[in-house]
C-alpha cells in the first residue's frame, strides 16, 4: 500500500478517536454518563441548551466530552450539536471592533454563553438574538 494512503487513513482514524472539537448541548436536559452506554450511571445532568463541551474521544455514537470545569463523561451524539457556542471564563467586555481601543458595546458576565459567528487568532465575533460584539479569545471557553 502506498505510504501516503497509509498516513491518510491513520489521520482519519485518529481524528475520530481523538477529536479535539467543541460541540454544544441540543436541549435543556442532557445526561452525561460515566461510560459510553445507557447502562452506565448518570454523572451529571446539564440543564442548559447550547452549553459548549470539548470532545476528547468518540466511541460508536457516543462522545466523551469535558465542560468548562474539566468534568468529563460520555454523552449520546444525537444530544449534541455542531453549532458552536462560547462561554465566558470570566467577566469581560464586548467591543465594536477587534481592538480594546474600540467602543465597548457590552459587559459580559462570567458563564454567559453566546453563539460564535467567526474567529481569528485573537478575537471572536459573538452574538445573541439581540446583541453582537467582538470578544478576546482568551476570555472564552469553546474555542480551540
Amino acid at each position: 500500500m502506498n505510504k501516503s494512503i497509509i498516513i491518510l487513513l491513520f489521520s482519519l482514524f485518529s481524528l475520530s478517536l481523538f477529536a479535539k472539537d467543541f460541540v454544544s448541548t441540543k436541549s435543556n436536559k442532557v445526561n452525561m454518563r460515566t461510560g459510553p452506554g445507557f447502562h452506565y450511571p448518570v454523572k451529571w445532568i446539564y440543564m442548559c441548551r447550547s452549553l459548549p463541551l470539548k470532545v476528547i474521544e468518540e466511541f460508536e455514537d457516543w462522545k466523551k466530552v469535558c465542560d468548562i470545569n474539566e468534568d468529563c463523561g460520555w454523552i449520546k451524539s444525537n444530544l449534541l450539536s455542531d453549532q458552536r457556542y462560547a462561554m465566558m471564563k470570566e467577566d469581560a467586555y464586548g467591543y465594536q471592533k477587534r481592538s480594546v481601543d474600540s467602543k465597548i458595546t457590552m459587559k459580559i458576565d462570567k458563564f454567559v454563553m453566546m453563539r460564535i459567528e467567526k474567529c481569528n487568532k485573537e478575537w471572536c465575533f459573538l452574538s445573541t438574538p439581540k446583541r453582537k460584539a467582538w470578544v478576546q479569545r482568551k476570555h472564552l471557553y469553546g474555542v480551540d
